[in-house]
């Protein structure tokens, strides 16, 4: 029988979903109240072999208080926050949870830019304050303007596939070349510099980090939307920050994974509490893909 640790300081999971499972003893904290010791319960549970879990600081200090850790079964599809190098050299495999969002985180990027677009939120927040004249808010147009898309993977051509509605104008920056029906492949400058409204839709590697900085930042159109529904570290602070304060860009939308107080100050930037995934739809496929992938590893034992 292996040990399994469910490590969960976010949305709680039913905790009859591994009771089918015969060969595996699963141990469960969920605590979403800020109270959570990831470290006291590591050292508790030395003899884990089985790890499961999202967003935690799984680094080489957290990992080695698991001597006897074989398999990590990430519930994300992002695992930048896991140590890749540690348990390549330590033989643990890692396995994430694709797909799961479906449809719905490329839904609420194309909600962050309809909010932008038309400004949504200053309305709201103006009109709730009696406010009802608002000249100074002019919203874009979206039929026709140009799109581009960094990133091309299935969230990409989700965001893509929803804008053809929009008649909007689809190009796109991808590591590998790629023809799809959706759009038109181009490099990251001549997209950053054409188009109207961007889209974020990378994994935070050593390749991806700060892909938006001063140095390309300056090349976008001015009065540009930028939306961001991956990691918060694909752009550098201090170049949204300028490019806000300067106009360059019109607005940015972020499904922010920090609770980083800095990035509040900033105008013009809406702010979602990285839940651009949490359907019930995708909530339900996530836990579905959990459980097979527990199922599948185990059937080895």
């Amino acid at each position: 029988m292996k040990k399994c640790l469910f490590l969960n300081n976010r949305e709680p999971y039913p905790e009859d979903i591994f009771n089918h499972l015969s060969h595996a003893n699963v141990v469960w904290y969920q605590d979403n109240s800020g109270s959570f010791s990831l470290e006291k319960i590591l050292e508790t549970h030395n003899d884990t072999e089985i790890l499961i879990t999202t967003f935690m600081n799984l680094d080489a200090s957290n990992l080695s208080k698991l001597p006897q850790l074989e398999f990590i079964l990430a519930t994300t599809t992002e695992t930048s926050y896991i140590d890749r190098e540690y348990c390549h050299k330590n033989n643990i495999k890692v396995v994430n949870t694709p797909k799961y969002t479906g449809a719905s985180v490329a839904e609420h990027a194309v909600a962050l830019m309809l909010s932008a677009a038309k400004r949504i939120v200053d309305f709201n927040t103006k009109v709730r304050s009696g406010d009802f004249q608002l000249f100074e808010h002019q919203g874009m147009e979206l039929s026709g303007k140009k799109v581009g898309i960094i990133g091309m993977g299935d969230i990409g051509k989700r965001i893509a596939k929803i804008l053809q509605g929009f008649e909007m104008k689809v190009k796109y920056s991808n590591r590998s070349q790629l023809t799809t029906s959706l759009g038109i492949q181009t490099d990251l400058n001549t997209l950053l510099s054409e188009s109207d409204v961007i889209f974020l839709t990378l994994p935070l590697n050593q390749d991806t980090k700060n892909i938006i900085n001063f140095q390309n930042i300056s090349q976008i159109k001015k009065g540009a939307i930028l939306i961001n529904i991956s990691p918060d570290k694909l752009i550098e602070f201090n170049a949204l920050k300028w490019a806000l304060e300067d106009g360059k860009l019109s607005y940015a939308g972020i499904d922010l994974l920090s609770e980083d107080e800095k990035y509040f100050q900033l105008p013009n930037l809406i702010i979602t509490p990285r839940r651009g995934w949490y359907t019930k739809e995708s909530f339900t496929r996530r836990i579905k893909m959990v459980v097979e992938t527990l199922t599948n590893y185990l059937r080895n034992f």
